[in-house]
């Protein structure tokens, strides 16, 4: 192990070295973001992860260094990686196109500098400074380039910094938006303290400037002048930078051969399984615009481990991609969520519970009743039990669901108020609008919910959302909008009817006035129900096809004849469940009491009402979802009309931009974040961006909740996904900092 290793990676931090002349040197901390691109670096990041230390590390390659630099970095960082148990993520750097994890490290954006340790640095001391140009790029994951001291190095589009050091200079183009504005202060901030001591002076020029700011910026620069600055690039900066060429996701196993080079074979295309890695081999994930990742297998040899990047290299020389093709290597039982989220099914026996994504154990406890004890259940049983009864998006509970409640369903593309005596009974061929409101610190606080039956037609669900928006501008647009999808019902939902939802087959065109007098009563008295749920909050129950496919050995049903009903148990169902099935009865079959039977015990006239024989029963199998983090979204539309997705890795309330409509995806839940000053398109796009995003993800789950959530609004358990939480925040940042 190379000395410059020893000891790190042992506690929450950043460490940076510097390949020079073939050795690793550790850079200053307060030199952290700068990076010059003659020189190759080495970047260890680790985090804490519960009671785990997690580490990533990143060899980055500057745009000016040599192969051999490149090497040296590449050989230093699997050293690295091997001193810290060959656990970490590697992952490959070019400068330009970096990782937006790597980016994430800097939240005041990175520099590029010219020059390197071969060709000497820039002179910074007080006697002997060059004035530098920097522009500044990215609305979010801000780069800051030293470009040529000259008015052609710069266009009307991107904002532009002239470091003379005793004073700064901030020149915001005039096609520039206001977010890179703020970051290009931000930045010139963080020179001005970083470099100077905090003693430069910055000047702003704007459109509000003196024009003798601007006489001096170019006659510091060499000449020129407002008139004289090119047009703006025809390009967006952050999706250059963060997009590449469109592939399919696509598996490949790679070996060896004796000439050298390296043999492909293509194994599989979405959707895969985690299956198809065979721990004797080394396999390549093509992600497509996420780039690759290398897989290494347990059993695979040690020079397969140390060859695994350079095999990466000739995969991409033969696919003729780019040199700047962002690549990550990961090893078997050490891979990251990002990894996972390619593959459809996934099973990590210590995974938290929850659904689509990873929740905290504090979480799940605000969300679990005190009846149920997950914590001495097998980590199999306590997400099996979650995710099949305990409703959706656990972790959006903005009360306890005692508030008022006013339910309408769509009747010829308009809401109709349903009759409060018949609340919580809903048809599957059916869409409904509900508006819940509930006090909080002595005000109103609302959540409009819109159902959507699984067979109600495209148009009624569009007019259920749009009358969601309609009833959401009448409460001057405080509400918080939940797009809800039948089976999917977020816990919150659940709760509003205490144990008494019900969800019946087809639709309900003339009204009702008791349980047996709707449009789903069958001709022969026969009805199957599925219940859900493990206290008198959260069951509920489905009406299903009243045959013997229907019923499944880990839950309870309930059966009911002309003549008599039955509650039957499958074999795996669990205690909960059993408790709440007399619950049950009692709705769909009032005025009855039930014959109680185990799976396997069944009297003849049980399978003479389902017509069916025992063998048809359905056997569960354990989900097998890949649990992913949560993420940070930002969705739009480019000029060309194509679906952009960016992710922001590592991020913080800051990351919320006021002009953007942004996306916190759980997994188990989608919020829509919609900025104070995003544009009215964005805004009634919302639930449209969303349902694209949740196609473009590569797990399955079409009908994930969705929740609208717009700024100054945000409910605790949205605030909650971030590290912290300031409600102050987005007014603080609206004023330059610190000037």
């Amino acid at each position: 192990m190379d000395p410059a290793f020893k000891g790190v990676g042992q506690e929450p931090r950043t460490w940076i070295w510097r390949i020079e002349k073939f050795e690793v040197k550790p850079i200053d901390p307060s030199q952290y973001g700068k990076f010059y691109t003659g020189d190759c670096y080495i970047v260890l990041k680790t985090k804490l992860d519960g009671d785990l230390l997690v580490h990533d590390i990143h060899f980055w390659l500057g745009s000016e260094s040599s192969q051999d630099e490149w090497g040296t970095a590449a050989i230093k960082a699997v050293e690295l990686d091997d001193s810290l148990g060959g656990q970490p993520v590697q992952h490959r750097e070019v400068q330009g196109h970096e990782s937006k994890l790597f980016l994430s490290y800097y939240k005041k954006g990175i520099q590029y500098l010219k020059g390197g340790v071969a060709s000497g640095f820039r002179h910074v001391s007080d006697d002997d400074y060059e004035p530098a140009l920097f522009q500044v790029k990215g609305r979010r994951n801000v780069r800051v380039t030293q470009v040529d001291m000259k008015v052609s190095s710069m266009n009307r589009g991107d904002c532009f910094i002239l470091d003379t050091h005793d004073t700064i200079y901030v020149w915001a183009g005039p096609k520039s938006r206001r977010t890179e504005r703020l970051k290009a202060t931000q930045a010139a901030a963080q020179i001005r303290d970083s470099d100077h001591g905090g003693k430069a002076t910055i000047h702003i020029l704007d459109e509000y400037a003196d024009g003798g700011l601007y006489a001096a910026f170019f006659r510091l620069l060499g000449g020129g002048s407002n008139e004289d600055v090119p047009p703006e690039s025809a390009s967006d900066d952050d999706v250059d930078h963060e997009r590449q060429q469109k592939r399919s996701v696509t598996l490949y196993k790679v070996s060896d051969e004796k000439n050298g080079t390296v043999h492909i074979e293509e194994i599989a295309k979405k959707p895969l399984m985690q299956e198809m890695l065979k721990t004797e081999d080394c396999f390549i994930l093509d992600t497509g615009a996420a780039g690759f990742f290398v897989w290494i297998g347990r059993g695979s040899t040690k020079a397969e481990k140390a060859a695994a990047m350079d095999r990466a290299n000739k995969f991409m020389a033969q696919k003729g991609l780019p040199a700047w093709t962002r690549v990550e290597r990961v090893v078997e039982d050490a891979e990251p969520a990002v990894f996972k989220q390619y593959f459809s099914r996934w099973v990590d026996d210590d995974a938290q519970v929850g659904l689509g994504r990873i929740y905290s154990r504090e979480q799940i406890a605000e969300s679990v009743p005190v009846s149920v004890h997950l914590e001495s259940r097998p980590p199999k049983q306590r997400r099996h039990l979650v995710q099949k009864s305990f409703g959706c998006a656990l972790g959006f509970m903005p009360d306890d669901g005692s508030g008022q409640v006013e339910i309408f369903r769509i009747e010829n593309f308009e809401p109709v108020p349903v009759p409060k005596e018949t609340y919580g009974m809903f048809f599957g061929g059916d869409s409904y609008l509900l508006k819940y409101t509930y006090q909080k610190f002595n005000r109103d606080h609302y959540v409009i919910y819109f159902w959507q039956g699984n067979q109600s037609s495209q148009d009624e669900r569009a007019a259920a959302a749009l009358h969601a928006v309609k009833m959401d501008d009448g409460l001057c647009g405080r509400a918080v909008q939940v797009r809800v999808v039948q089976g999917r019902e977020p816990r919150h939902f659940l709760t509003l009817f205490k144990g008494k939802m019900i969800v019946f087959m087809g639709g309900h065109a003339s009204g009702f006035k008791n349980i047996h007098d709707h449009d789903t009563y069958d001709v022969d008295g026969t009805r199957l129900f599925h219940v859900c749920g493990t206290s008198e909050v959260d069951t509920r129950a489905v009406q299903v096809p009243e045959e013997t496919k229907s019923l499944n050995d880990d839950d309870v049903f309930v059966l009911e004849t002309p003549k008599q009903t039955f509650i039957w148990y499958g074999k795996e169902c669990c205690d909960e469940e059993r408790a709440m099935a007399d619950n049950v009865a009692s709705l769909v079959s009032p005025g009855r009491t039930p014959v109680k039977i185990n799976q396997g015990g069944e009297p003849a006239e049980f399978w003479a009402a389902l017509a069916g024989d025992p063998s048809e029963v359905q056997q569960v199998t354990e989900p097998t979802a890949p649990p992913l983090e949560k993420k940070l979204i930002h969705c739009f539309e480019n000029v060309a009309g194509e679906f952009i997705v960016e992710e922001v890795e590592g991020f913080e309330q800051d990351d919320l931009n006021e002009d953007d409509v942004m996306i916190v995806d759980t997994g188990d839940e989608v919020y829509c974040w919609i900025g104070k000053d995003a544009s009215r398109q964005e805004k009634e796009k919302t639930f449209q961006y969303a349902t694209k995003y949740v196609k473009s993800d590569m797990t399955i789950r079409e009908d994930t909740t969705v929740i609208r959530v717009p700024e100054a609004r945000e409910p605790p358990s949205f605030k909650a996904l971030f590290p912290s939480w300031d409600d102050n925040m987005f007014e603080k940042r609206s004023a330059p900092p610190g000037l």
